[in-house]
């Protein structure tokens, strides 16, 4: 049996993986497991407007679709990181969404964190994200 990508890569890289986004029921619950303040809440829902996503912190986290999902966990990542140079693995996160969201996506990381780099997961492993 092969390991996930958490097993396999969590040392190296922060996994975002698209079958395991969410630890918790809502945006507010998820928030506050992960230690942030009440203050990125509101920076959440004004990054997920630009994506058109109306996002409400205690509406359930499984009744936005699956693109919506991948983009409401990785802008959650988004503000909850300082400002450091880190790698992002993003697993199957990219593959779920239009190309125009896609390309947003990796805009708002270079803008919100111009330190991170991202990695998606190919065949033979992670493979940088080229910026644009």
């Amino acid at each position: 049996m092969s390991q996930t990508p958490i097993a396999s890569y969590g040392q190296e890289f922060l996994v975002i993986d698209m079958h395991n986004l969410f630890v918790s029921t809502t945006l507010a619950d998820e928030i506050l497991v992960l230690g942030g303040l009440n203050f990125i809440e509101e920076e959440i829902v004004t990054i997920c407007a630009k994506f058109g996503i109306n996002v409400s912190a205690s509406r359930t986290l499984t009744s936005y679709s699956g693109g919506e999902q991948a983009i409401i966990c990785c802008v959650m990542i988004m503000c909850l990181l300082s400002d450091q140079n880190l790698s992002i693995l993003l697993v199957h996160i990219l593959e779920t969404l239009s190309e125009h969201n896609r390309q947003q996506l990796l805009a708002e990381f270079r803008i919100t964190r111009p330190l991170v780099n991202l990695f998606t997961l190919g065949p033979g492993g992670p493979q940088p994200i080229a910026h644009v």
